[in-house]
């Protein structure tokens, strides 16, 4: 009776296929090899690395290793089956090339790559899926909660922020970004945030580039800190300039939106949003005289546009008391005050 199929087997006969590859490679005559071949030994050895990474940094996310390498969820099997068929035909192919000789095809290096981007994203998806199952508290996918628990740790901070260290939690929220999934340019004039975790996408419509900071309204300060705080309204705003007329803007900001986003239903393709501000307000605690039910606003929105226009009528900015460093504008690693996708 052979053994059911788990996350746990099934990444390792990835792996084992994939050491399979750098085997057939191994024994390979060396003497004609060029940078393609040499090229094609580094991929498969990334997506080796890369994969035990992920396996290694995921597991504590989803109460430890047991639990994500014995996980039998029917949507992570069946996804990780098809991408072993893959890396199966993958490696049959490296064994016919072996056979045959000659210069290797360049365009399997392509390929080897895409299959580490479909490895890594189907890792994300198969701890998010125990995420979702074993969390009640929360409805965000695994990837937002992990840009929101960036967030968060900033939120007991009672201390001067200064000009380095508003740029320095300005740029944590953009990578925080950056590795649980992708900015892109969708179409012409849109830009798409897609999560590795749930697939959910999350659109900007006609934008030139992604701001990296947060922006304040006419009357405060410049730039303010992503620290939530409970006394003033959460700052949601970031400042970029329409791609079809030039004209200045304001958007939601990207670290925000993606902090507090849901998995798509079934078969959808954008990413549902929660406003974290109206549940900071469900949360907070009820009159103890006041009989009625708790305080549950309804803070779901279908995507980014409609996320903005609740928070423009609903949480609209507010003045709140300067502190020392606040006039900094953050910027992302090349020292630019945004970028075109991130």
């Amino acid at each position: 009776m052979s053994r059911p199929e788990t996350v746990g087997t099934l990444l390792a006969a990835i792996a084992n296929l994939v050491s399979e590859g750098l085997r057939i490679l191994s024994f390979a005559d060396k003497r004609q090899w060029g940078p393609d071949e040499h090229e094609q030994a580094r991929a498969l050895q990334e997506v080796l690395d890369e994969a035990k990474k992920d396996f290694q940094e995921l597991s504590p996310l989803v109460n430890g290793q047991f639990h994500y390498e014995h996980d039998r969820k029917y949507d992570s099997i069946e996804e990780l089956k098809a991408l072993c068929s893959k890396f199966q035909l993958h490696v049959n192919t490296l064994k016919d090339w072996a056979r045959t000789g000659g210069p290797i095809n360049p365009v399997w290096v392509r390929e080897t790559k895409s299959l580490q981007k479909q490895l890594h994203r189907a890792q994300c998806r198969a701890a998010r899926r125990i995420h979702a199952s074993e969390q009640e508290g929360t409805s965000r996918c695994l990837g937002a909660w992990l840009v929101h628990r960036v967030q968060r740790s900033w939120s007991n901070t009672t201390s001067e922020i200064t000009d380095e260290e508003l740029r320095r939690r300005h740029l944590q929220e953009i990578m925080a970004c950056k590795r649980v999934g992708v900015f892109e340019r969708f179409g012409e004039c849109d830009i798409a945030f897609i999560c590795n975790y749930c697939d959910g996408h999350l659109m900007w419509e006609d934008l030139d580039s992604m701001p990296a900071a947060r922006s304040a309204p006419p009357g405060t300060v410049e730039e303010v800190s992503p620290q939530p705080q409970r006394s003033n309204t959460l700052f949601w705003q970031a400042s970029s300039i329409a791609r079809t007329n030039g004209q200045e803007k304001q958007i939601v900001y990207a670290p925000f939106a993606i902090a507090n986003h849901i998995a798509p239903i079934h078969r959808d393709w954008q990413a549902r949003i929660i406003c974290p501000i109206c549940e900071e307000e469900g949360c907070r605690p009820q009159d103890e005289d006041d009989d009625e039910d708790p305080y549950r606003p309804d803070g779901e929105f279908d995507d980014v546009a409609a996320l903005q226009e609740h928070l423009e009528w609903e949480h609209p900015p507010t003045t709140v008391p300067p502190t020392a460093g606040t006039t900094a504008v953050a910027k992302d690693a090349s020292g630019t005050n945004s970028c075109s996708v991130m």
